[in-house]
């Protein structure tokens, strides 16, 4: 897009991180004294290079609500999780999550008729995740060391994803130019991926500056496989702040370096982060092409690292966070790394 139009999309897009911000203030001040532990978390997750660079180009786009449950309140129909849970995380489930989603993959060149073969494919992808958190159990009572999460992804690749649709829909809101080699896209195919991750509260520091400070380092590691995606990870994330054990991170989607909604929230709480994750990535399908047809496709790099730095900051009820990521390259002929913005707004309710 050129620089009227990105222009014009940014200002837009400062709005709508002004009205959250706005958002986080008021409920949060009312309700600071009346968020129990009882209560679930409700987030919507926004990711999308507009809230970065401004350019479109690889993952261009990703849409996320999700819902995790109170303590101690998972449904019959997922309480066979805990045979997981109890041989891998030595913890019966404390939490479930269920989220909706929507992610947009285009070349860099949207403009060329057909797509350029050396780009990334067009693809859209609608999915629903199940998930289950187990924290650690102490005997001593002292605050649990990790958080396990347990998920099924399971969703929808192509035409039916209805990518195509909703980014022209994004297009013409922005006042951006209407992307034209869709017609190449990746087909139709149920696609799924299971994944295991961990993250550690590795190590906590206190100071007396500034009303009190706190550092922590929050080391993860997990694994999916599937149709989807298949690959293992490992990352590390620093923050510091203020109550920064209210939460493991904010959410994010898949597969970047990601917190879960879950955060305990009452007083204020805020802290600005910096992180890092690694991949080692066997299958991408977004990259890699469908898996049982001929469709378009690049050749994938096998190792691809995320690095991120942001801010959030909790009061009462609500949590706002931002965080700005960049990509290393994930296919050969890519020509320089991604970046993009994720915008997370979490309610307890």
């Amino acid at each position: 897009m050129d620089r009227r139009q990105a222009d014009a999309g940014h200002h837009r897009l400062k709005r709508l991180v002004a009205g959250a911000a706005l958002l986080t203030a008021l409920p949060g001040a009312a309700l600071a004294q009346s968020a129990p532990e009882s209560k679930g978390v409700f987030s919507l997750t926004v990711e999308n290079d507009s809230l970065s660079s401004g350019a479109d180009r690889n993952y261009t786009s990703g849409i996320r609500l999700g819902y995790v449950s109170p303590a101690e309140d998972v449904p019959n129909w997922l309480q066979g999780a805990g045979g997981f849970t109890r041989a891998f995380s030595k913890s019966e489930p404390d939490f479930w999550g269920v989220a909706i989603g929507q992610s947009i993959f285009t070349p860099e060149d949207i403009g060329a008729v057909p797509a350029p073969p050396d780009q990334h494919p067009y693809a859209g992808w609608l999915y629903l995740q199940i998930s289950v958190g187990a924290e650690e159990d102490r005997s001593d009572g002292r605050a649990p060391r990790f958080l396990d999460t347990y998920e099924l992804e399971l969703g929808i690749v192509g035409p039916s994803a209805q990518g195509e649709e909703a980014q022209r829909g994004i297009h013409q809101w922005l006042g951006a130019p209407d992307p034209q080699g869709w017609d190449s896209q990746l087909e139709d195919e149920i696609a799924f991926a299971v994944s295991f991750d961990r993250r550690w509260r590795a190590l906590r520091v206190f100071g007396d500056y500034f009303g009190g400070l706190e550092a922590d380092l929050t080391p993860s590691a997990g694994a999916s496989l599937g149709t989807l995606r298949t690959e293992a990870r490992v990352g590390v994330a620093a923050r510091i702040g203020q109550r920064i054990d209210s939460d493991y991170g904010p959410p994010r989607v898949r597969p970047s370096l990601a917190g879960v909604e879950h955060f305990r929230g009452g007083a204020l709480s805020w802290n600005i982060f910096a992180g890092v994750q690694g991949r080692a990535v066997a299958r991408n399908l977004f990259l890699d092409g469908n898996t049982f047809e001929d469709s378009a496709s690049v050749d994938r790099n096998p190792l691809v690292a995320d690095f991120q730095t942001g801010f959030s900051i909790s009061t009462g009820a609500v949590r706002l966070s931002y965080t700005y990521v960049w990509r290393t390259e994930e296919f050969d002929t890519q020509p320089t790394r991604q970046d993009f913005g994720a915008l997370a707004l979490s309610v307890r309710l």
